[in-house]
């Protein structure tokens, strides 16, 4: 490679770089600004494989989880809860997660899971127990990242951080270490 494309390479990667340090410097200032928000966005950030630019769009899409009252609403809401695909006696099809919903939400989201399931010992091992059980790459994925947004509804509802033990203290799931 030519070294001054090289150099310049470089330098608009540095840059960019720096462009994306100040966006989430000003993400996090301006979900500060709100004690609310603030609250659940440090609680949510106590949820491995959640970052600043996923808290804040699940934050601010679901304006801070007022528009979901509970955590199958805001899974619809993502439009990651399976839907049905029946009419009639004809046509009967296999549930599954379809077109509707907030398309970034559930991006964001996904995205998220994505590292959750190697970061974060109960996707961890929901995801694991799932693929173990015979489910598709991609259908565990999307479970995980329901299971992600449901962890980040209670979280930030509930005004309690993040504690990967609790449903170990409940005896309902095993959890991957």
């Amino acid at each position: 490679m030519i070294d001054s494309v090289r150099t310049r390479l470089e330098i608009l990667i540095t840059t960019l770089d720096e462009d994306i340090a100040t966006v989430e410097q000003e993400i996090a200032s301006a979900l500060e600004q709100d004690a609310a928000w603030a609250a659940a966005a440090a609680r949510l950030a106590t949820i491995k494989g959640l970052g600043t630019r996923t808290i804040a769009w699940v934050l601010t899409t679901t304006i801070n989880f007022t528009l979901t009252l509970t955590p199958e609403a805001a899974a619809n809401y993502a439009g990651l809860a399976p839907q049905l695909r029946q009419s009639g006696s004809s046509v009967r099809g296999r549930p599954r997660v379809g077109h509707g919903g907030n398309a970034r939400l559930r991006r964001a989201v996904y995205m998220a899971s994505l590292r959750a399931i190697q970061h974060n010992p109960v996707i961890k091992g929901f995801y694991s127990r799932l693929r173990a059980a015979g489910k598709p790459r991609k259908v565990a994925l999307g479970a995980a990242a329901r299971k992600l947004l449901r962890i980040a509804w209670a979280v930030a509802t509930k005004d309690q951080d993040f504690d990967p033990d609790y449903a170990l203290r409940l005896g309902s799931v095993a959890v991957a270490a």
